[in-house]
């Protein structure tokens, strides 16, 4: 144990001291395809638009001496100084000069956020800039039919497969093709990989998960020949739920998958999670990759044999909605074709494997691709609808609610329409009845406070807070009117009537209001007396008891002059409140006061003598009463809301689009009809004639999709080899263009595109072939002779050993010390808010399940380079830092893991020895050596003699240490 201690923290020294050399001490920088295309497709559209004006090479005074036309340049700046320190935005004077903070650049107007990201990261990435050293280079890509003869470019070829007579390791055609490679660089393989290896290789290569103990001895102990133990076992693996879910997330890195915007303030994407279950359903279903390609470019689109079909292509089509957008852009013309060239540039990455993107602003620099092939399929997206217009914009969701569900809904919504019309057909009668409905009440329902018994406050003289509407239009009230709520901004409303009383006494307070069935039930009256407050609540749908005009609310105590007051709120309240007027009647004198109103205006105020109501008008109030029930009981119902999907559909008018002069976007050139990849087109087919009244998406997608691309099928068997092997076959999965690599075995590459056409695009049925393969079986062992003539293993004389992905370590914590949550699929969004930032992590599910957003993201993802969920990501950098080392020694979670590990240790065994052993195998999938369990035994007994720790704590110490192993963190 103290050597796996001292390996752990020599390794990380050493690597300190790498990373520490001065940048001196290294040559020009070699920048990645990727990194080359981010230069293309960001940063020289920016600098031409914004920069070049005044810092090119065509500029009439090139301001304060700086050029901004080369790498070099850049670093060596001008008269301030460098504009740049590679790697170091914070340092740099441009970055602090589009923040308008040395410098205010560009003077226009300051750069919109998107951009001024891109600029950060362009230097965090070291400046990558393909451009010569002193001025723009001008590079002239091949025509069409010069790029035609371009591997890539040229359909794939069955080749000609070698059967030797004397080839006894071969076991598939996938090692013949390989072993034709050894013979040419006079490379011998190493030995195969042991089953204890292989076991280990098989359940994290196919499900992201370690075996258990048990399902390792089962895999060894099996007495049946090793290829049909490793057949039998990746078979079972192809079965389970956990493949989709380890293969999918292979998927989501080129789909850019995340669960927010990105770009301002990062709007939350609450139904994303339907998508990437969708993604997950795939490949545990197997569904056909050509299928799988069209439903993601035009769902929607296509037929379907079932609503759950029809949902489903819907959902698929959320791979064009989830790319990171910035929704609050103003310029709303620009925004959309912003998204526009996201999508196309996103479709050309993870389906056919080219920088599509890099053509907005002029000819592709390196491929046969011109402008008027990127506004060609930039007119296909622009005829689909993926924005819904506002202030903030937003995206487009489809309801993808079951057709049962759809119907009640429907019959709902028409109940309720049905209702609201009755109710309003029954006020406007009960209006007639009572005076026209568009006039003030009649004479005969206004009375005069001055009239009235005892103190009279109106509504007018009251105080009032928040918004409150005036009105006449049904009564009785008193004096000029009464004032209604509006019936919203519940809690938010009050008025408060303060009577001035000259004498103290008890007095009746009274509140008078017109009655509807449109009123609120439920009305809060606050009286504030000389023995403290009392709440009534006021029922205004029913008439008044006292002459249909008063409502009584209890006698209290006031003294004269004294702080009285009665307060009427919309709280909590269901329907319109009314406010008329407050009437104070001292107790001493109030029978004497009513019996002598006896003006015809004024009410009667016993319950016998109430004014008369026509039998027909009396029905009508009943009536509204009765359909405003049965309405307040139908929305009151709990309904579940109908489902929906991000997704695209097309735009009301589809059509072709123009080119945009140096991408800018209201600078128009020619229309260009809408179409696809010339050079990688069968003839005739580059101009599909698609219909004025579609999009285009369908006939894009089957293009995608075909057989007959030379493309699709190479780009994505070649994402297959690179998931299984480390590496593709095309090293740059993401770039089959000129500035990719070209593939190190191209007749294998065909091979299996073409096996995997033949196979029903069958993705379970590749990765199986290529795993049965005995070079995907071999060890990770040395061989010091081929190491001399291939040091970074291309020929593939042994299989690369290979840090575990970010979610793969992260599960595998989880799964050894029992805590992993293995639910599956659905909303994993803790708490919906509007935006991501400050978002808290808090679940032990599966890492495809941990919410994925663009503004924060789970700790030891950052650390172990999870994909950027900006780009396209076909193959993820693996660095190799000290703040990885930092993190397995000081997280909390992996603390909080070690504990339940070594609880699960204790449990599991009784006797020091067995406890080594299980955590060894529990961890590492193999037994420890001899040397490993001195080394642990001395260390657990130390540290239990000579320190204060429990026997808890020790052991958690010892799962800590296993946990930041580099065996635990790497597959052989």
């Amino acid at each position: 144990m103290f050597r796996v201690i001292r390996r752990f923290a020599t390794s990380v020294f050493s690597l300190t001291c790498v990373l520490s050399l001065p940048y001196s001490a290294a040559q020009e920088p070699e920048f990645s395809a990727d990194q080359i295309d981010f230069f293309e497709n960001k940063i020289r559209p920016l600098l031409v638009e914004h920069c070049l004006e005044c810092h090119g090479n065509s500029a009439e005074k090139l301001r304060g001496g700086l050029k901004l036309t080369s790498r070099d340049e850049i670093l060596s700046g001008g008269d301030s100084g460098p504009a740049a320190v590679s790697g170091a935005p914070e340092k740099s004077l441009l970055i602090s000069s589009i923040h308008y903070e040395d410098y205010e650049m560009p003077p226009t107007g300051q750069l919109p956020r998107d951009k001024i990201k891109d600029l950060i990261t362009w230097v965090e990435m070291g400046l990558p800039d393909p451009r010569g050293k002193s001025q723009l280079s001008i590079q002239t890509a091949p025509s069409i039919d010069e790029g035609r003869s371009y591997w890539a470019f040229q359909r794939p070829r069955k080749p000609g497969i070698s059967m030797r007579q004397n080839d006894a390791w071969s076991r598939t055609n996938i090692d013949r093709l390989i072993l034709e490679k050894w013979r040419e660089h006079k490379l011998t393989p190493v030995p195969d990989a042991d089953r204890i290896a292989l076991v280990r290789r098989i359940y994290l290569t196919l499900s992201g998960l370690p075996p258990t103990v048990n399902q390792i001895d089962q895999f060894v102990g099996d007495q049946r020949d090793t290829q049909t133990v490793v057949t039998a076992l990746i078979d079972e693996l192809l079965k389970s739920p956990q493949f989709g879910e380890r293969w999918g997330r292979h998927w989501l890195d080129v789909a850019r998958f995340a669960e927010s915007s990105g770009g301002g303030r990062s709007l939350m994407f609450p139904n994303a999670w339907r998508y990437r279950d969708y993604v997950i359903q795939a490949f545990n279903t197997d569904k056909p990759y050509h299928e799988f390609v069209k439903e993601q470019i035009a769902g929607d689109l296509m037929p379907y044999d079932s609503f759950d079909q029809r949902t489903q292509r819907i959902i698929a089509t959320g791979f064009l909605t989830l790319g990171p957008t910035n929704y609050e852009q103003q310029d709303k013309e620009l925004l959309r074709m912003e998204v526009i060239d996201e999508q196309v540039d996103t479709v050309g990455r993870t389906f056919l494997g080219m920088t599509l993107g890099c053509a907005r602003c002029h000819d592709h620099k390196f491929d046969p691709i011109p402008m008027s092939d990127y506004y060609a399929i930039a007119g296909i997206f622009g005829s689909t609808k993926t924005l819904v217009d506002g202030n903030v914009s937003g995206y487009v969701e489809q309801t993808i609610a079951t057709e049962q569900e759809v119907l009640d809904d429907k019959q709902y919504r028409q109940k309720i329409a049905k209702l609201s019309r009755q109710l309003a057909e029954a006020k406007k009668a009960a209006k007639a009845m009572e005076g026209d409905s568009t006039s003030s009440a009649s004479d005969e329902q206004v009375f005069v406070s001055k009239d009235l018994p005892g103190i009279v406050i109106d509504d007018s003289m009251a105080e009032k807070i928040g918004q409150w509407k005036a009105s006449t239009s049904l009564g009785p009230f008193v004096d000029r009117g009464y004032v209604h709520d509006i019936d919203n901004s519940k809690g938010k409303k009050k008025v408060v009537f303060k009577p001035k009383l000259k004498t103290g006494g008890r007095y009746e307070v009274r509140m008078s209001y017109s009655p509807a069935g449109n009123r609120a039930s439920n009305v809060p009256v606050t009286i504030d007396h000389q023995d403290g407050r009392t709440i009534v609540k006021v029922n205004q749908s029913q008439k008044p008891p006292l002459g249909g005009l008063f409502v009584s609310l209890g006698a209290y105590r006031f003294e004269a002059d004294n702080l009285a007051a009665v307060t009427i709120s919309n709280d909590d309240t269901d329907g319109h409140v009314i406010v008329d007027a407050i009437q104070f009647i001292a107790e001493s004198d109030r029978l004497a006061k009513e019996t002598n109103n006896t003006s015809e205006k004024k009410p009667t105020f016993d319950n016998d003598h109430e004014p008369e109501i026509s039998p027909k008008l009396q029905k009508i109030h009943a009536e509204i009463n009765r359909i405003d029930a049965l309405l307040k009981e139908e929305k009151s119902r709990t309904r579940k809301p109908l489902a929906k999907a991000m997704a695209v559909t097309d735009v009301d008018k589809p059509g072709d689009g123009h080119i945009h002069i140096r991408g800018e976007v209201r600078n128009l050139g020619e229309v260009v009809p809408r179409g696809f990849l010339q050079v990688a087109c069968l003839p005739g087919d580059q101009n599909p004639g698609i219909s004025s009244i579609q999009s285009g998406r369908l006939e894009l997608a089957q293009w995608i999709a075909s057989a007959d691309n030379p493309l699709t099928a190479r780009v994505y068997v070649n994402r297959i080899w690179r998931h299984l092997f480390g590496k593709g076959l095309v090293p740059s999965p993401d770039n089959f263009g000129a500035m990719g690599f070209a593939p190190t075995h191209p007749e294998l590459l065909d091979y299996l595109a073409i096996d995997f056409i033949q196979n029903g695009w069958s993705t379970k049925t590749l990765i199986k072939k290529i795993m049965l393969s005995r070079v995907w079986q071999l060890s990770t062992d040395h061989h010091r002779d081929a190491f001399k003539i291939d040091d970074q293993n291309q020929w593939l004389w042994r299989f690369n050993r290979r840090r575990l992905d970010a979610e793969v370590l992260r599960d595998s914590i989880l799964a050894v010390s029992g805590k992993l949550d293995l639910t599956a699929g659905g909303l994993t969004i803790r708490k919906i808010t509007q935006y991501d930032l400050g978002y808290k992590f808090d679940t032990s599910r599966r890492s495809i399940y941990v919410p994925t957003f663009r503004n924060s993201m789970l700790e030891i993802f950052e650390v172990f380079d999870f994909a950027n969920p900006n780009l396209v990501v076909g193959d993820r950098n693996t660095s190799t830092l000290p703040t990885q080392a930092l993190y397995l020694m000081n997280s909390p979670f992996v603390l909080e893991q070690s504990r339940y590990a070594a609880h699960r240790i204790l449990d599991e065994k009784d006797s020091m020895e067995g406890r080594i052993e299980f955590a060894y195998r529990r961890f590492l999938g193999r037994h420890p050596t001899k040397n490993e369990v001195a080394e642990s035994k001395l260390y657990i007994e130390t540290a239990s003699e000579k320190s204060d720790l429990n026997e808890l704590d020790v052991w958690s110490n010892f799962c800590h240490a296993l946990f930041a192993s580099l065996d635990f963190r790497y597959m052989n």
